[in-house]
């Protein structure tokens, strides 16, 4: 009932000046995508290994149709989606779990959108953490025949605890390291394909065959464990900025 009143009472009023407003403000966020893109090519164009998260979101995008899904684990995953990722259409799914989940819940959503969509491409997009959470369902992809591709941003870290952690205490526990795991082996162990990836130049090639493979396929990619997206939360923080630095040199 409130909704209803709320619709009724917007729809009295009028929409001129929202309307006359619209190309002014569309032509704003034109305007500050370019500049975001310009800001991070160095980032998204690099040729460092391990490889650069930003340099990932740009080969996969490059091969993102309007009917591509697209389901980012927790953590730093989703905030690379949503800054990495651009929409063909208006309605097109990116499915976060902002809110709704913790680690983990990136391949078994893009299982569940596979199953809904089982003609559109769907990619997974996972930290190592989270992909640690749920190894076990590359086998149902593989037995349900849900040929979706997983990317593995393999940092062999926690990321968003160790710069939560650096940020808050300017340095960090020991619960953050993984030991080395082949997650590409994993994958093979279940039926599945599994690549690793460990120079950018492979990735573009690399990500057509997954798209195009007709069994799920998991992408290994050694990923710079040092790369951190933009956290506001986190500006001007000394540690993390010299850390930044770093990398980039």
């Amino acid at each position: 009932m409130t909704l209803r009143a709320l619709l009724d009472e917007l729809s009295a009023r009028s929409l001129d000046v929202r309307t006359a407003a619209r190309e002014q403000v569309a032509a704003r966020i034109e305007e500050a995508r370019r500049a975001h893109q310009a800001q991070i090519l160095p980032l998204a164009g690099s040729q460092s290994s391990p490889i650069r998260p930003e340099r990932i979101m740009r080969e996969l995008d490059a091969q993102l149709t309007a009917d591509t899904i697209v389901v980012a684990d927790a953590s730093y995953s989703s905030v690379w989606m949503s800054n990495g990722l651009r929409a063909r259409r208006a309605g097109q799914r990116f499915l976060a779990p902002r809110g709704l989940a913790g680690l983990g819940w990136g391949v078994p959503m893009a299982l569940g959108a596979k199953a809904a969509h089982p003609d559109r491409p769907v990619v997974a997009l996972v930290g190592d953490g989270g992909f640690g959470h749920c190894w076990a369902e590359i086998e149902t992809a593989v037995r349900m025949g849900l040929p979706i591709t997983v990317v593995v941003l393999n940092n062999a870290i926690l990321g968003y605890q160790k710069h939560s952690e650096l940020h808050q205490f300017a340095t960090h526990t020991d619960a953050i390291d993984f030991a080395p795991v082949d997650h590409a082996a994993i994958a093979a162990a279940c039926g599945a394909r599994g690549v690793r990836v460990e120079s950018a130049a492979e990735l573009a090639a690399t990500l057509r065959a997954a798209l195009a493979s007709p069994v799920a396929t998991v992408l290994d990619v050694i990923t710079d464990p040092d790369a951190y997206p933009p956290i506001s939360a986190w500006d001007g923080d000394l540690v993390l900025s010299e850390l930044a630095e770093r990398t980039c040199r």
